[in-house]
This record gives C-alpha cells, structure tokens and sequence, in this order.
C-alpha cells in the first residue's frame, strides 16, 4: 500500500470546512475576550469563559478528526494518524485540574485576576497566529503534505485551549465543585486525539461549495479572513516566540490587534462592538481596521467583484503569504 494516499491537496469538502471552522473559531476566541471584561461578566467569567475555550478547542478538534477520517479511509495507518495528531502528549480539560499555588475565594474571582488575562491574551494569540497557517495549507495545491502541515497549527492549539481551560479550572477549585467544572468544560463533548477518527469525512461532502458562495467586501467573513492574511504578512518570516517558548510581544500584540481591529471593523456594519477596549488597544485596532479597509478597497475596486467565491478571495488574501513560503 503506499504511504501517501491523500492526494496533493486538501479535497473540497475538507478544504470548505476549514474556511468554516476557522471563522467559528475567531468568533469564539472573541467571546472569550467578551466574557473576560468585568462589564459583560455579570454571573463570573468562568463559566462563559470555560464555555467558550471548549466550544473552541472543539471546533478545531471537528477539522481534526475529520482529517483523520479522510486519512484513514485513504490507506493510511494508524500510527501514522496518531503521530500526526500528537495524540500522545494532548492537554484535555478536566474537572480535577489540581490547584493554584494560592487559594481563590469567590470574592476574589469576581474579576478575572490580571496574571490570568495575561495567560488568556497568550493563549489567545498563539491560536489565532496558527489559523492563517491552516487556511494556506487548506488552499494550497500541488502539496502532498498537505495534512501534516495543516495538523500540526491544530494540534497545538487545541493543546493550548486545553491548557487555558485547566487555568480556568485550577482558580475554581474552592469555589466550583467537580460537577460544576465538567460542566463549564463542557467535558461530554470532549472528543480525546487518542481516540480519533471518530467520523467518517463523508459528513462533510456537502460542504464541498461552500467556499464558492459569492460574496462581497462588506461580508464577515471576508473581512476576518482577510485580516488573517494581513496578519500571516505581518508575522511572515519571523520567529513568533522567544526562549520557553514565549511569544515576542511585538507578534502578541499583532494578534491581538487582530481580534480588536474586527471589533472595531464590524461597528461600522451595525454591530455593538462585543467589550469595552482600553486606549490603547484602540490605538491599534483603529489602525488595523484602516488596514484592512484599504485593503478591500484595493481589492473590490470593480463592482462587478462584490460577487466573488469566498474561496478566491482567500486565495488572493493569502497570495503574497503563499509564494515562496515553505511553512
């Protein structure tokens, strides 16, 4: 049998999917942001919080298996599947996640304690770095390791989710009980790396045109899509990450002016931005979305391109990313 059987490019369906669950993921990631802030946090922030990372590391987890499955049923063995998923060292959320070095009181809880928010803001930009890093392996062509390059970004965010979710955890343990912790992990829909392909990729066969739905530069979607890419040019190249593992604050705050700059880019669609930014993450959201809004006007200069596949228009967000990288 031979070892590659997955074909050169990530099939249609799959590819489809990707582009979904990536832009479900950032709405995730947002509510994450939302519920951390003290004026959207009115019963806690743990527990939309904890809802949240898990709904998140899921998602991601959905695309995992379905990769998986599209593996398996193209021939590929096992433990092939199993060391492309990391299935030996994932973070799972759990209900007993041990206990911080100091004990938290539900008093103390009622804002999320700033080392926390720190943690989060890490977590989240180590996530949102690697989604531009799957959506170019879900587009590429002409790649037969197409699935390894489009795993690995995965797998390490959801081992880094799962991590965030124990943090959570770990501050609760004197004020949530066990019961209430698996629920807020939301750990019935927890589906382990060890254990997958737990579906066959066929469910997906009829996402296989989603990403030729034609859209136009005031859409969501494109307007997220096309800040992942801006996002990819600005980190291309560059080390994201200092010694343990760190991220340099320069590419943290490049990612989180990812997330801000949609909040402010969607306000003026009519949306109520989802928290209350500081001074300074305006400063740079502010200057994000200008980016991002010339950068659609370069793009949709002709009115005839307001109807154009959502899949082109990633194809061609990602472009300059794509020629010649090797990541």
């Amino acid at each position: 049998m031979p070892r590659h059987t997955h074909g050169d490019a990530m099939p249609p369906q799959l590819r489809s999917a990707a582009i979904q669950f990536a832009v479900e993921t950032v709405g995730y990631l947002r509510e994450i942001l939302q519920y951390s802030a003290p004026a959207y946090a009115k019963h806690g922030w743990a527990r939309m919080c904890m809802y949240r990372t898990a709904d998140a590391m899921d998602t991601i987890g959905l695309l995992v298996d379905a990769i998986a499955a599209h593996l398996a049923r193209g021939g590929a063995e096992p433990e092939m599947i199993r060391r492309l998923l990391e299935a030996d060292r994932e973070r799972l959320r759990t209900a007993r996640p041990g206990r911080a070095l100091k004990r938290y009181a539900k008093e103390d809880l009622h804002v999320m304690p700033e080392w926390i928010a720190d943690q989060m803001r890490d977590s989240l930009a180590f996530v949102i770095l690697r989604l531009p890093v799957v959506l170019r392996s879900a587009v590429r062509v002409g790649d037969p390791r197409w699935a390894g390059r489009c795993l690995r970004p995965m797998v390490d965010s959801m081992d880094q989710l799962g991590r965030l979710a124990n943090l959570f955890a770990t501050v609760h343990v004197d004020v949530l009980n066990e019961h209430m912790l698996a629920r807020y992990q939301q750990l019935f829909q927890q589906q382990p790396r060890s254990g997958m392909p737990y579906e066959d990729d066929g469910d997906y066969l009829d996402m296989a045109d989603w990403g030729e739905e034609l859209v136009g530069p005031d859409w969501y979607e494109v307007k997220l899509l096309t800040l992942l890419a801006m996002l990819d040019e600005r980190c291309e190249g560059q080390w994201w990450e200092v010694g343990g593992g760190e991220l340099r604050p320069d590419v943290r705050n490049a990612a989180m002016a990812t997330l801000n700059g949609l909040e402010v880019a969607m306000m003026g669609e009519g949306y109520d931005p989802r928290r209350r930014l500081t001074s300074g993450e305006w400063v740079y959201a502010e200057a994000v979305a200008a980016a991002l809004r010339d950068r659609l006007a370069s793009d949709f200069q002709d009115a005839s391109d307001r109807g154009r596949p959502l899949l082109d228009v990633l194809r061609a967000a990602l472009d300059r990313s794509i020629a010649g990288s090797d990541r």
